[in-house]
């Protein structure tokens, strides 16, 4: 669980010299986003910063909550603002405020669960069978598995043991699933990153249609969109009330494996050539990470 909270919480980066805490502005705003569900920019005495803040009071004509709380992450601090206080920057993790958390913790279980049955696939495989003999020869059989578990070539056994007449073996065969398991593990893990806005599509091949390449990217587009929006929203807002800040969005874009010019979005929302598209020596299975950012030209 704790690399799905940090895929999660490291997707986007705020940069601002305006607002504290300056030295892990991006870390707390992510935490809170991740952990509550939102949080808010407050200009103080002391300058803007980032504080916790849960809905109060009534809704307005829209749906919106007339006025938050505001604290630290410790609680202490209080404040309560109006939602059209100037002083007052409003973050949401996406549109409902449902924190990340809610979800990893989805994917975590079911992987959590797969794991286990891996282990008990393989605790299986060391005893496929049930033996049934009587108190006499009981110990002729402990002998001859130590012996068989020591790799002996033959082992042999004294005829009058009457092993052949007296021994009934049940047969208690699992099947191998660990990798059928894997598979399923893999599958569950690419679907979270898929949440995450983070494409797992690295190459087309025979067994990844174009048409299926393309929905996945289409997913995972929405997915990140989801969480980009209310985060730009609240950026732009800081931004027209004199805050100096800025928003990266993390991606992952490879070139096309037909060498075909990988897209990106500028400020305006218009597709242009990412840096992916300028290196033609770069491999088409490698994933390549670059930054988008949101900034006023």
């Amino acid at each position: 669980m704790a690399n799905a909270r940090l895929l999660a919480t490291s997707r986007f980066k705020w940069d601002s010299k305006d607002v504290m805490p300056k030295d892990r502005l991006s870390e707390y705003i992510e935490m809170l986003l991740y952990l509550k569900g939102q949080c808010a920019l407050f200009k103080d005495t002391d300058g803007w910063k980032v504080r916790c803040c849960v809905p109060s009071g009534g809704l307005d004509e829209y749906g919106q909550p007339e006025s938050f709380n505001l604290t630290d992450y410790n609680g202490t601090h209080m404040v309560t603002v109006k939602n059209d206080d100037e002083r007052f920057i409003w973050i949401k993790n996406n549109a409902a405020c449902i924190p990340t958390i809610f979800w990893i913790v989805k994917y975590c279980n079911r992987v959590a669960k797969i794991e286990r049955t891996m282990d008990l696939n393989i605790d299986a495989q060391k005893t496929p069978f049930m033996i049934e003999t009587s108190p006499e020869i009981h110990l002729s059989i402990q002998n001859i598995f130590k012996e068989i578990r020591q790799m002996d070539e033959v082992v042999y056994v004294d005829q009058k043991t009457g092993i052949k007449d007296n021994v009934q073996v049940l047969k208690l065969d699992a099947p191998y699933l660990v990798d059928k398991l894997y598979t399923q593990k893999q599958n569950e893990f690419n679907d979270l990153l898929n949440f995450l806005g983070i494409n797992t599509v690295k190459e087309k091949t025979a067994h990844i249609l174009y048409k299926e390449a393309t929905a996945t990217d289409e997913l995972t587009d929405s997915y990140l969109d989801m969480f980009s929006a209310p985060r730009i929203k609240a950026m732009e807002i800081a931004k027209e009330r004199g805050l100096k800040i800025s928003l990266s969005i993390l991606s992952t874009d490879e070139e096309d494996v037909d060498g075909n010019e990988a897209l990106n979005r500028d400020n305006n929302g218009k597709n242009v050539p990412s840096p992916v598209a300028e290196n033609k020596d770069v491999n088409a299975e490698r994933i390549i990470a670059k930054k988008t950012k949101y900034e006023e030209g």
